[in-house]
């Protein structure tokens, strides 16, 4: 007998309906992501009252780290441990914009990372804006980093301090916290918003809007091949430092030895003291650009050269100008570019002086770092530096000297000198034997550190038939003091004969060109990378 065409279609749409539950059903499936609370307080992943799913991260599953306000109690750290045994696909950081601005996200802090050999890290951290930078958290993995062959990342803040060497990583929308300074990879790819190194690279591909970091510290070689698209661009890195046109540590040069492709017109913003040289084939259609701020020198000295820039020397010529600072604004940084002369008659935070810069007025600054030329007051005067002044090994101190009263001077809090003193003796002064030029007042309680070139404790130095013995322990006991060892009357225009340069600040305005001249050196870092 048999079964009933009715029984068939009920049978059936009993087994659909089962078969519908069975794999849809959101009870046996584990979470793609899994959410970072820390609620259990214990600290470690594998205690599922950590996670805001309520359940313990699965192989392949992504972590997610949201920004929450950092305290000083814990120095706005979050220790991390990873007692997981699972492989993680990836992590992912989420901006808190109700976040104040005057606080910061804490920093996530994981002891060890175990990930599959495909990974993605993402966030909120698209732009090197402070909005981005302070509200998007940091994940950093203190420890060891296994499994992984290959990264991408997309607005992610955070790396691995053990800096793993891996095959393949592509990154984009870093800004100046780029985790590219924590990975070592074969092959890179850079997009827009964030910038890769040299280091440890085979090939490189720079895309528009990305950026090919060059060293503003050490002088390096890379035989990389490198293409470059359209809008790429070659520079110290995003952000942080001025967008790679800030100070360096000393004259530096960066050598291309491997093929060099140009699809499109690359720009190159380069500090003074960097030189970028090219020796390896160039092809492409593109020419090497410079940005409006560069101050560096591009040399092509190209084996095999096609491309759309001939063999030769590239850079900017800095037109000499002068710019006038005044008023209050302490919160505001400054920086005197090669071919500038910069009068500040104000307050302003940190000023720094590339060399080929004069700063001069009657300033008052947080910190200043000299490369270049600090010519104090308006014939003569005073700056006062709050905290740091340091003259850098080609930083060059142009003092001016009329008479016991009047004299140009800086005021500090701490002192570091390693440049060159300039005198000038100033038409119509009159000095006696005995009296003292306090050129440099040290008003904290740390000793001078350094001295001026050629010019240690007790040396003598000679300027338009005045003679002067300087010391790094007069005052109080830690000013830079000048003791007059004759009578001198300075003729009606300064004597540069045979004796030391001496410009006052209107002819080092007038001749800027020349200091110009001088070798650049940076002020830090930073104070830094990264």
């Amino acid at each position: 007998m048999g079964v009933s065409y009715t029984k068939i279609i009920g049978a059936a749409s009993v087994a659909a309906i089962v078969g519908i539950v069975a794999l849809h059903s959101p009870v046996s499936a584990a979470p793609a992501s899994f959410t970072w609370t820390g609620s259990a307080g214990d600290h470690k992943m594998s205690t599922a009252g950590n996670w805001k799913e309520g359940q313990v991260p699965t192989e392949g599953s992504k972590l997610v780290f949201k920004c929450v306000e950092g305290s000083t109690a814990n120095n706005y750290n979050i220790e991390i441990q990873n007692d997981l045994t699972v492989a993680l696909s990836g992590l992912e950081v989420k901006k808190l914009d109700s976040l104040p601005d005057s606080k910061l996200c804490a920093r996530y802090n994981i002891d060890k990372m175990r990930f599959t050999s495909d990974a993605e890290f993402t966030g909120d951290h698209t732009s090197s804006d402070s909005k981005d930078k302070y509200k998007t958290p940091r994940v950093y993995v203190t420890g060891a980093v296994t499994g992984l062959s290959s990264l991408k990342s997309n607005g992610f803040d955070g790396g691995f301090d053990s800096k793993p060497t891996i095959s393949h990583f592509e990154v984009t929308n870093a800004g100046c916290d780029s985790i590219s300074y924590y990975v070592r990879a074969a092959e890179k790819i850079v997009g827009e918003n964030a910038y890769v190194s040299l280091d440890g690279a085979n090939s490189i591909l720079v895309k528009n809007k990305g950026q090919l970091e060059i060293s503003s510290y050490n002088t390096e070689t890379s035989s990389s091949k490198i293409t470059f698209e359209n809008g790429a661009m070659i520079s110290h890195g995003i952000g942080c430092q001025g967008g790679g046109g800030g100070a360096a540590a000393s004259s530096a040069t960066t050598v291309l030895s491997g093929d060099i492709v140009l699809n499109g017109d690359v720009e190159y913003r380069l500090a003074s003291n960097i030189t970028l040289k090219i020796t390896g084939k160039l092809s492409g259609p593109g020419k090497l650009v410079a940005h409006k701020d560069n101050e560096g020198t591009v040399l092509v000295e190209s084996s095999n050269n096609t491309s759309g820039t001939p063999n030769g020397q590239y850079g900017n010529a800095h037109e000499a100008k002068t710019i006038q600072l005044d008023g209050d604004k302490p919160d505001e940084f400054v920086t005197v570019k090669k071919g500038e002369t910069v009068l500040l008659n104000g307050s302003r935070s940190e000023v720094s002086v590339d060399e080929g810069g004069v700063f001069g007025g009657d300033a008052t600054v947080k910190s200043l770092y000299v490369s270049g030329v600090v010519a104090p007051g308006n014939s003569p005067g005073k700056i006062t530096v709050l905290e740091n002044f340091a003259l850098q090994n080609t930083g060059v101190y142009k003092a001016e000297i009329l008479n016991k009263d009047h004299y140009d001077q800086i005021v500090a809090h701490d002192v570091y000198l390693n440049g060159s003193l300039d005198l000038t003796y100033l038409a119509g002064g009159v000095i006696k034997k005995g009296d003292t030029f306090t050129i440099v007042s040290n008003n904290g309680t740390n000793p001078v550190q350094g001295t001026f070139k050629d010019l240690p404790e007790g040396a003598e130095v000679t300027v338009s038939g005045a003679t002067f013995k300087i010391s790094y322990v007069g005052g109080d006991g830690n000013d830079v003091v000048l003791t007059a060892q004759n009578d001198s009357k300075a003729p009606k225009a300064p004597n540069t004969g045979g004796e030391k340069l001496s410009v006052n600040l209107i002819g080092a305005i007038a001749g800027v060109a020349s200091a110009a001249a001088l070798l650049f050196v940076t002020k830090r870092k930073s104070l830094s990378k990264k």
